[in-house]
């Protein structure tokens, strides 16, 4: 196997996970806003790597180009009479009595959307043919606003997708840029389709253009081959990563909750919740077996459609702002210091950060910090606090408390929000902490959510990085059905439509270089009852069997709604096709046994303030040997991370170098 290197960027560090064959190394640097790439050239230098390695990248750069509204000029084509698709969306209010509301900035500018004659049935026939005169002259129109993107969403296009792309070979004729929903995500509902058809058109020159400064500095500095994360947990290449960088929106925090499970997996554990903190927000996600998938998600306002894994972010991170609002009361975040200026204890600002508040709390050791390669600047911190203490009154050390409770509280909703909310019992999950600033956390949140216990990774400040070397290549293909219960479907025709599927990611595969047998196929629907206008994606195995085919919905209806409605035609809606290519991948090596004690790990004691100040003991937990037991309080410190074990619970060294922190007196894992 060659040289791995996982390239985890976020918007305060850039983190780095390689596998050189033979041992697994950790790296983590400082980002470089103005351009990701230097980062990753900086650090694949820094760690020396042989050429010929394979560079597995989480790229934030669409998700950055859509939230700070950097991406291409795009145009939107549309039928006749739906050119203001995305202006009306679907009439629904966030907040329902908020007489203030602001809507998200537009994708497409309203000037910028273009009626074409034509029409599709419900049925995929033709009721009115596309009329061409008009669709070069709106393609004209747009050449001459120097619009280059062009998005094109017609209606029932999933039905028939000749109109679309008879637009679409007109404006490649023109040299325009081109996205087809029928070709990125051929499903029903007009409004989704349109706005993640238009965002990836108005993201993907962006990603293109980034991806290939990074392929060249990459292949400058050894590499052979360059990969990219997408939101489904799963690599693909760059090509296909340019032309669908909608599917890249979440990639980061997607490699997270892929290491997460292969850890679980390696503890003997089905159900986690994964919980990541880093620098700028906190992503957690449900693991009941395998982690839960969404099709359903928004960002910034716009619903996007594309397959990925139901991962839940708040703005609560390391580098979360503090203030004090215009009612006097203390608020942290969403807003993030980010990588510049950063915390004030990074000496560039005064803006006061969570992490400021950890320093000033003794949680965190300057001189393990990013392993001792930064130094922190803890008398800005304490001014920076001591700013605040001014206004609210108190002392700074009882600021900084405030600080991390309300984080704390944020962190709590969001788990409680992917567990509880989704019915699923937070007793009986682990939290499976990693980021650089979880493991400071995790234990509190753990014990207010009854939770079973909480395991921290090795490498836990790096951990996404590490899930972009274990992920599979991953590809998802759907297509939408005609309306109508599923009871009346023809089985024939429902095989005739995977066999479409199957031979889309047959093609797929032969693109990406692999071998049609390495690929394993499985086959999805998204099912509903009839009079529903939501749907649960179900596995299908049973192609020939009416009643066999719908048992899997009846059965996730139950699960999710508490009841099943045998009596009621099902729907299926959406087919789905997923095709996963396994490939190596490292194991985490035991931990040396020779010449480890936990008295020559323990460093240091200092005062730390939990629920009052306290002298706690300090491990280097890269000393630590396997299968023992450090009992809290104490401060488990390495070069990307700590973790706080309180007062009453119990951390305990596994083999491969994992935390398993419980109560002192709960059954091990």
């Amino acid at each position: 196997m060659s040289w791995l290197v996982g390239v985890d960027i976020g918007g305060t560090f850039t983190d780095f996970f390689v596998w050189d064959g033979q041992a697994l190394r950790a790296h983590k640097l400082p980002s470089t806003p103005a351009d990701f790439a230097q980062a990753i050239a900086t650090g694949i230098r820094d760690l020396g790597c042989e050429r010929g390695f394979r560079l597995i990248h989480g790229a934030t750069v669409a998700t950055n180009a859509l939230l700070e509204r950097r991406g291409c000029r795009t145009a939107l084509m549309t039928t006749e009479g739906f050119k203001d698709v995305l202006l009306i969306g679907r009439q629904q209010r966030p907040r329902l009595y908020d007489l203030n509301v602001r809507r998200p900035a537009p994708i497409v500018e309203p000037q910028d959307c273009f009626e074409v004659r034509e029409r599709i049935g419900s049925d995929g026939a033709v009721i009115t043919e596309l009329d061409g005169a008009q669709v070069r002259d709106a393609l004209d129109r747009i050449r001459q606003r120097g619009i280059t993107d062009v998005a094109v969403c017609l209606l029932f296009s999933f039905l028939n997708p000749s109109h679309e792309q008879q637009i679409g070979r007109s404006a490649r004729e023109l040299g325009l840029r081109v996205c087809l929903s029928c070709e990125l995500l051929p499903e029903v509902r007009e409004f989704e389709r349109a706005s993640t058809t238009a965002i990836n058109a108005y993201v993907g020159p962006v990603m293109t253009d980034y991806l290939l400064r990074l392929d060249r500095r990459a292949s400058e500095c050894g590499a052979r081959d360059l990969s990219i994360m997408q939101s489904n947990g799963g690599q693909i290449g760059p090509a296909m990563a340019s032309a669908e960088a909608v599917r890249t929106l979440l990639s980061g925090p997607a490699g997270g909750v892929v290491a997460a499970r292969a850890v679980a997996r390696g503890l003997g554990l089905e159900r986690i919740v994964t919980y990541d903190m880093g620098g700028t927000s906190t992503d957690v996600c449900v693991c009941d077996g395998q982690p839960e998938l969404t099709t359903t998600w928004e960002i910034d306002g716009w619903p996007v459609r594309v397959p990925m894994l139901a991962i839940h972010t708040v703005g609560a991170g390391g580098g979360s702002i503090a203030r004090v609002d215009a009612g006097g009361a203390l608020r942290v975040g969403p807003q993030s210091a980010g990588a510049d200026p950063g915390p004030a204890c990074y000496g560039k600002s005064l803006l006061p950060t969570v992490t400021d508040a950890n320093l000033i709390l003794g949680r965190i050791v300057p001189e393990y910090f990013l392993g001792g390669r930064m130094s922190l600047d803890v008398e800005r911190a304490e001014q920076a606090l001591r700013d605040l203490a001014a206004i609210l009154g108190g002392d700074v050390r009882e600021v900084a408390r405030s600080i991390v409770l309300i984080v704390e509280a944020a962190m709590h909703r969001a788990i409680k929000h992917v567990t509880a909310r989704r019915g699923h019992d937070p007793a009986r999950f682990w939290l499976l902490s990693f980021g650089g600033a979880g493991g400071l956390h995790a234990c509190r949140l753990a014990e207010g959510l009854g939770m079973a216990g909480v395991v921290v990774p090795q490498h836990a400040g790096v951990f996404s990085a590490a899930g972009m070397v274990l992920a599979d290549r991953v590809k998802d293909f759907s297509i939408s059905l005609p309306a109508g219960p599923g009871a009346g479907l023809d089985l024939s025709e429902l095989r005739r439509r995977y066999a479409e599927l199957m031979e889309r990611a047959a093609l797929v595969v032969q693109v990406d270089g692999y071998e049609q047998d390495d690929c394993v196929l499985d086959r999805l629907a998204d099912m509903r009852y009839r009079g529903q206008s939501h749907e649960i994606t179900v596995p299908v195995d049973f192609l020939s069997d009416r009643r066999r085919l719908f048992e899997p919905f009846h059965a996730a209806h139950q699960r999710r709604y508490g009841l099943r409605m045998d009596d009621r035609p099902v729907e299926i809606v959406t087919l789905r096709l997923r095709s996963t290519i396994a490939l190596p991948k490292p194991r985490w090596p035991a931990l040396p046994q020779v010449g480890r004690h936990l008295e020559d790990a323990m460093v240091s004691r200092r005062q730390v303030v939990l629920d009052r100040p306290a002298e706690v003991a300090v491990f280097d937990r890269s000393r630590l040997p396997a299968g023992e037991l450090v009992d809290g309080p104490a401060l488990l410190v390495e070069g990307h991370a700590t973790t706080l074990v309180p007062a009453g619970w119990s951390a305990r060294v596994r083999e491969e170098g994992h935390l398993v922190v419980t109560r002192q007196g709960a059954a091990p894992a």
